[in-house]
């Protein structure tokens, strides 16, 4: 007994040790939250190393309890750090899962109870999709970048297995519903005090002032983050399972969300929230659909209609005192909507208990409800006709194919009726090219952006890392191997969200299934993948929904052996091998580009040096190599460091731009460095130019005209 307690402890003990280091060195915060998350359990297990001194069926209850949490703490964690953008917190949220997973594997009675082949399915197909992604850095010679897109892609697996694992029960999909709707409201309601009171919460705007995209830094990020939980949201109203007062708080939520999810400006966003939220009511049927609606849509119209008003937060400027004075009428204006809302949905009780009497008899039902279709569809085809929608929807889509951009001069807010596709067809046939130089394999993975700066139109000077559709851009990096398998992943998840036969589960599913549809259709539209922050939740309760159901287990299998236990538990631990390499290596990157900027060369260099220790095929590190050489005057050593960069990443024209410049510095011939730069990125002006300004044989000359460039050079690749 004594050997297996220490076992026990010493199996926990490690990783939560590491669990609590790692949650320090993300800079607390936000970042203690998930950490919390898996220091509850560890410390869960350690109670049950000592039997007899804490309340097991409590301790049980907490455990779970922190797992019926953990999709809103997560989503919540995600959105206060620029949406899991950045390599780092993937990375970090992979560690603290693969820690409860492991948990769980050692500890639970039934570690595998939740096992169903659905399951297996879409947990077989993403391990397969996070193999070929990793795989596609030997054939696309930029294996880092194939490294952080699988430390994401990685993460999901690790949530989809998770929460997979665990029994399905209605009960505990509908707490991770409320939590994760939680989640969204506080990130909705940060952003929006962000910009109603500029004086008081003060944050970085981002790149475009005039759309709120705080705290997931993306605008359309924002946006259907929003409308995600607005779908949610309305669910918690309408359906009359939930209590009083988790109706009542929801239904005050909705106006809130709709101001903010304006204030991005957001069109992708808005149609996708809409079309969700009409899909949940048909899909679901809510009894108290009627009063959660009264409730929430004239008072979110006019909260809605107030932000649409406030023209000064949507301009690009200083943050003046009639800005203040705007923003804090707004916020005023869309907090008496939200308390409106609140009260009238808690004085609509009445209505609700009517409805929850109402009942229609068995056998006839079938035709009261086709009846009702019916009827519902002869109104909207009346009001397509009447309304002359097709020959408006064809209109407006022969001027989206047709105008890239949107009206210049305009106000923000009038971006929401213009039609242009901002590019996007641009980034979706540079896509499709790239998979027809690659079909079946694709050009590997995170390349895309780099194939973009070398063929995009000479029209479109956008610089963009992401063909801004999942689908196509898994298209062009992975090929049809990658696309397939990601298809069958979505459809896994989205078959098992579908309200087909859940009775009187019908509402919640139909909620998931319209929150879900609205994802990936975005998904398609944007790079919502590479945001945590709108797609963790996807995986989370996709994990849960394709789990098997408690009452379909026959019986309960044996427990595994503790030999089996302690080698599943172990391999799992080692698949936090590489996320933890990606976390400190981005950990050293970001100290050597702090230190860079800061201009101590010093430092910047050892921490740079400590980065390529830790993973070797990064390019950034020897990038800060090569410019603080410069800076040094050790110009030949920066040619060599500026090299190895390019060796690393060899389709990136400012690796080679850097390495031209640094060549030049230290009078060798730069011309063939700096037209490969020019090739990988042929529209230019500083490739064009650089390109002239180096074409002479006086290496005088080139170190006259490049030295004061690589001296005063700013990082390229590093965030």
């Amino acid at each position: 007994m004594e050997r297996d307690r220490l076992r026990t402890v010493l199996l926990v003990l490690v990783p939560g040790t590491a669990g609590v280091y790692l949650a320090f060195r993300s800079g607390g915060g936000a970042a203690g939250v998930p950490a919390a998350f898996a220091l509850a359990c560890l410390a869960s297990l350690l109670v049950r190393a000592a039997p007899g001194s804490v309340d097991a069926a409590l301790v049980a209850r907490l455990a779970n309890a922190a797992m019926l949490a953990l999709p809103g703490a997560l989503t919540a964690y995600f959105a206060f750090n620029a949406g899991g953008f950045f390599p780092e917190s993937p990375a970090f949220v992979a560690i603290v899962l693969l820690l409860v997973l492991v948990v769980r594997l050692t500890t639970a009675p039934d570690p595998f109870a939740g096992f169903s082949w659905p399951l297996a399915v879409a947990v077989g197909a993403l391990a397969l999709y996070c193999l070929w992604t990793l795989l596609s850095g030997t054939w696309s010679d930029a294996p880092a970048r194939a490294l952080i897109e699988f430390d994401r892609a990685f993460l999901y697996l690790v949530t989809l297995v998770l929460f997979g694992s665990l029994p399905r029960r209605s009960d505990s999909l509908r707490w991770m519903v409320r939590g994760l709707a939680l989640g969204i409201v506080a990130a909705v309601v940060a952003a929006f005090l962000s910009r109603t009171f500029p004086d008081t919460f003060t944050f970085h705007a981002g790149i475009d002032s005039s759309r709120l995209g705080w705290p997931l830094t993306y605008w359309n990020a924002l946006g259907i983050f929003g409308a995600i939980g607005a779908i949610f949201c309305l669910h918690l109203s309408a359906s009359l399972r939930e209590p009083l007062v988790i109706r009542v708080l929801a239904a005050a939520a909705l106006p809130v969300i709709g101001a903010t999810v304006l204030l991005t400006f957001s069109r992708g966003a808005i149609a996708a929230g809409i079309a969700g939220l009409v899909l949940y009511a048909l899909l679901g049927r809510p009894r108290g659909l009627a009063s959660g609606l009264i409730a929430a849509v004239p008072l979110g119209v006019i909260a809605v209609k107030a932000a649409y008003d406030a023209t000064l937060l949507a301009e690009r400027g200083p943050i003046t005192d009639a800005v203040v004075a705007q923003g804090h009428d707004l916020g005023a204006v869309v907090a008496a909507c939200c308390a409106a809302a609140a009260a009238l949905r808690l004085a609509l009780l009445p209505l609700d208990n009517f409805l929850r009497r109402v009942r229609l008899p068995s056998d006839r039902r079938p035709q009261v409800v086709g009846a009702a279709w019916a009827g519902a569809a002869f109104i909207v085809l009346s009001l397509l006709v009447a309304f002359d929608v097709p020959d408006r929807v064809s209109t407006q889509y022969d001027r989206f194919v047709e105008t890239t951009s949107v009206q210049a001069g305009g106000e923000t807010r009038e971006r929401l009726t213009d039609p242009a596709n901002t590019g996007r067809i641009d980034h979706w046939n540079v896509a499709f090219d790239a998979f027809g130089e690659q079909e079946l394999r694709g050009r590997g993975a995170g390349t895309y952006g780099l194939y973009w700066m070398q063929e995009r139109p000479q029209s479109n000077r956008l610089t963009v890392d992401d063909a801004h559709s999942l689908y196509f851009e898994a298209l062009a990096e992975l090929g049809l191997i990658g696309l397939v398998l990601l298809v069958v992943v979505v459809l896994s998840i989205l078959a098992a969200f579908a309200p087909v036969r859940r009775g009187p589960n019908r509402t919640l599913y139909a909620a998931l299934a319209a929150a879900g549809i609205a994802w990936a259709v975005h998904a398609g539209v944007d790079w919502d993948w590479e945001v945590p922050a709108v797609t963790i939740w996807f995986f989370c309760l996709g994990g849960s929904a394709l789990a098997q159901h408690t009452r379909q287990r026959s019986r309960r299998r044996p427990a595994p052996l503790p030999a089996v236990r302690v080698g599943v538990g172990t391999a799992v631990l080692a698949g936090a091998i590489v996320p933890a390499l990606v976390l400190v290596s981005q950990w050293q990157l970001d100290d050597a580009a702090d230190a860079f900027e800061a201009g101590d060369c010093p430092t910047a260099m050892e921490r740079a040096r400590a980065s390529i220790r830790t993973v070797e095929i990064r390019p950034e590190a020897y990038e800060i190599l090569a410019l603080c050489d410069v800076r040094r005057g050790f110009d030949r050593l920066a040619a060599a460091a500026a090299e190895r960069a390019v060796d690393r990443d060899p389709d990136n024209w400012e690796l080679h731009y850097t390495h031209a410049i640094v060549r030049g510095s230290a009078g060798l011939d730069p011309r063939a460095a700096a037209e490969a730069a020019r090739q990988h990125n042929p529209h230019s002006p500083f490739t064009r130019s650089l390109v002239r300004y180096v074409n002479t044989d006086n290496p005088r000359r080139w170190i006259k005209r490049t030295r004061p460039i690589a001296v005063n050079e700013r990082l390229s690749v590093v965030d």
